[in-house]
């Protein structure tokens, strides 16, 4: 249970601390754009906005390597490992250049559609088509990630990471102050530390022993088992949104106080979900890994000892959460009203993170276990309750807390079935291998 322990921890705290650095480079963006004026700052958070959607709808590149790489490793499998992290590269390059052209082609009809204000259109549009160049070394640095971590090393990562944020950081001040580039700089400073972290990890990957050449593009088969991985976690994520975004959309409708302290709630409850990852991704790394390795009782011993993480770390963040009720939304808001609104739910949006926790590292452990197909059903489901829920609070002028109650239910949902999945027989053995039934 100690070595167990030590590599969930090994794993999970250099993945924290990686999944935690973008967001504070966002705000050293911020905090730069912001001197500009406030049309470059208004347009810089709906530019990325847009962006941050991209990102999650792909994000499956990052999560499909990861757990195929783990459970191929785990089988002493290198060939097949390294055939899918190829792969993998080749359809993020095809996806990036698509998407990037997409996005540099309809930018100003997109920022219209959005509802922009005439001052926001030329800058939020010239961020964007530049940020357009960088999304084929986003999604190729999606697939580094997954790589990195399938082979049990977040280190790495974490070195790469923390290398392209600061040369970012020192671009995005140079470029926008020094050579007076506007917020133009601010993204050409973005695309080199992308640039960066693919240059990175291409030059990295060959410490992880994984042969990645001669394989060519992926096959009918191999891209049919792409798309149908691809297509659950896009589900998964795309119906996680859809719940959140129906409980905000009304929030919006029942006043401006309730929609502010939905948002600094949101932003919280955001921030926890990054700390929470890095168990996740050990989870996914080292179930996937013992699965392919063909040792079953191994794998659930590891998910109970990632529950057993999941429900410590989400009782400590909600402790922190209660202790500081007083403290960290005023870090947000300043506004009287809105901290009144804030104070009546803040108590159970706290004592949700013991939800929280635990469904956050079991939804790593199915990965792990290549169970998408599950956790897509059961993520849409919850999604279904927390959104009708939510409509329920605004028809029936509900507040805050109402809305709050829509979202911890939804968790609520996820966490049952994953603690049942977890505790059931869906992982069975067929001849020397090992496969997760989806269909049980």
């Amino acid at each position: 249970m100690r070595s167990r322990s030590r590599a969930i921890l090994a794993l999970a705290v250099p993945a924290t601390v990686t999944l935690v650095a973008d967001p504070i480079m966002g705000l050293v963006d911020t905090a730069v754009v912001g001197r500009l004026g406030a049309a470059q700052l208004g347009a810089l958070g709906l530019a990325v906005s847009v962006l941050a959607a991209v990102s999650w709808i792909f994000n499956f590149l990052v999560f499909g390597t990861t757990s195929t790489v783990a459970r191929a490793v785990g089988a002493d499998d290198l060939q097949a490992a390294g055939r899918r992290v190829s792969h993998a590269a080749r359809v993020a390059v095809v996806l990036g250049v698509a998407v990037g052209a997409a996005l540099m082609l309809i930018a100003p009809m997109l920022v219209r559609a959005l509802g922009a204000i005439e001052e926001l259109v030329d800058p939020a549009v010239v961020y964007l088509r530049i940020r357009a160049v960088g999304v084929p070394l986003l999604l190729l640095g999606y697939v580094g990630h997954g790589a990195f971590r399938g082979v049990a090393d977040t280190r790495t990562p974490l070195g790469i990471v923390v290398v392209a944020n600061l040369l970012n950081a020192g671009l995005t001040v140079g470029l926008v102050f020094g050579l007076g580039a506007g917020i133009a700089g601010a993204a050409w400073a973005t695309v080199a530390g992308e640039a960066v972290v693919v240059a990175a990890f291409a030059v990295l990957i060959r410490s992880t022993g994984l042969p990645l050449r001669g394989h060519g593009w992926p096959g009918r088969r191999q891209l049919r088992a792409l798309v149908v991985v691809s297509r659950d976690l896009f589900l998964r994520t795309g119906g996680l949104l859809a719940g959140l975004l129906a409980i905000t959309s009304a929030a919006a409708r029942i006043d401006a106080a309730t929609a502010a302290g939905h948002q600094v709630l949101y932003q919280t409850f955001l921030l926890i979900s990054f700390l929470m990852d890095g168990v996740a991704i050990a989870g996914q790394t080292l179930v996937g890994r013992s699965l392919g390795a063909g040792q079953v009782d191994e794998a659930r011993a590891t998910g109970r000892a990632v529950l057993r993480f999941g429900v410590i770390g989400g009782v400590a963040a909600a402790a922190v959460l209660l202790a500081g009720a007083g403290v960290f939304p005023r870090l947000l808001t300043d506004d009287a009203i809105v901290l009144a609104t804030v104070a009546g739910a803040w108590w159970l949006a706290a004592l949700g993170v013991v939800i929280n926790g635990p469904t956050f590292a079991l939804d790593g452990v199915l990965m792990g276990a290549e169970d998408f197909a599950y956790l897509r059903t059961w993520t849409i489901a919850g999604a279904v309750v927390g959104g009708v829920g939510g409509q329920v609070v605004a028809a029936t002028g509900g507040g805050l807390l109402g809305l709050w109650a829509a979202v911890q239910a939804m968790m609520l949902v996820r966490l049952v079935s994953l603690v049942w999945r977890l505790r059931g027989h869906a992982w069975t053995r067929t001849g020397a291998g090992l496969v997760t039934d989806p269909d049980r």
